[in-house]
């Protein structure tokens, strides 16, 4: 009997280490990790409240999405995420991410485009339609000094963040098939998917800490990396769109290479 107790512990403490591991790689991600610094850029005092409901709607977002695949999998057993994982593999849907890779691509350049007649052009268009600067103006009015926003445009850029992360899912679905196994039942199987998902925006929350609490030891890094940032993809946007659709098409072209296609 103790001997048991003794494994079942060690198996979870096992599941726990690889569970952060996983989170961990999830948080790198550009909702969980781009736009959250980002958000911190913003100039002034920063309304540290208005990024944690940022972060927030992204954790939620994934611990109902992690819940209801969880749910499935007890239910179903190894073929709800077999299944995912073939549906991911199916050359049908590795070339339509492959074709949402390169739509953002190309729309980031329409952003931000790399001639200067096209820059002249953009500049124009802003213009005339009194869009210059939105972005920026956005964030400030967002989670700045003074922020004037209400909460709905974080909360729907949580849920659009999420979103375009679905087709990249595979260490949450590994996390979830690991939770799955060990089946450790109510409440623990939930508590150990919330886990994983306050993992994943522990990077950020230390972030976060970090600018309100250490503003001072932040800011010129903040500083350079705006400036950076602006100079490189105006306003960054585009960007967060390019790193987006190259991390979408490259795990296309890889899922393709997979299945034996010459992409090269």
């Amino acid at each position: 009997m103790i001997n048991e107790l003794l494994a079942s512990v060690d198996t979870l403490w096992a599941l726990l280490g690889a569970l952060t591991v996983l989170a961990l790689l999830d948080s790198t991600s550009f909702g969980t990790l781009l736009i959250p610094v980002w958000l911190l850029m913003a100039s002034g005092r920063l309304r540290a409240g208005r990024v944690l409901v940022y972060l927030a709607v992204v954790a939620g977002a994934y611990a109902v999405i992690g819940l209801l695949l969880l749910l499935s999998l007890l239910l179903f057993g190894t073929q709800l995420v077999d299944g995912l994982t073939r549906a991911q593999q199916m050359p049908a849907v590795l070339l339509a991410q492959v074709g949402l890779g390169i739509g953002l691509i190309v729309y980031s350049f329409r952003l931000d485009p790399l001639s200067t007649a096209g820059k002249e052009r953009k500049r124009q268009r802003e213009e005339a339609s009194g869009s210059a600067g939105r972005v920026r103006r956005f964030r400030e009015r967002a989670v700045g000094e003074g922020a004037r926003a209400g909460i709905r445009p974080l909360v729907l850029l949580g849920v659009a963040a999420v979103g375009l992360e679905v087709a990249t899912l595979l260490p949450y679905l590994a996390g979830i098939g690991l939770v799955a196994a060990f089946d450790p039942g109510v409440p623990a199987a939930p508590a150990l998917i919330l886990f994983y998902c306050a993992v994943m925006i522990t990077p950020a929350l230390v972030l976060l800490a970090t600018r309100v609490f250490a503003a001072r030891a932040v800011e010129r890094p903040l500083r350079w990396l705006e400036g950076f940032l602006s100079r490189h993809a105006n306003g960054t946007v585009a960007l967060i769109l390019f790193l987006v659709g190259l991390w979408v098409g490259l795990n296309g072209l890889g899922g393709l290479e997979e299945a034996g296609w010459n992409v090269g």
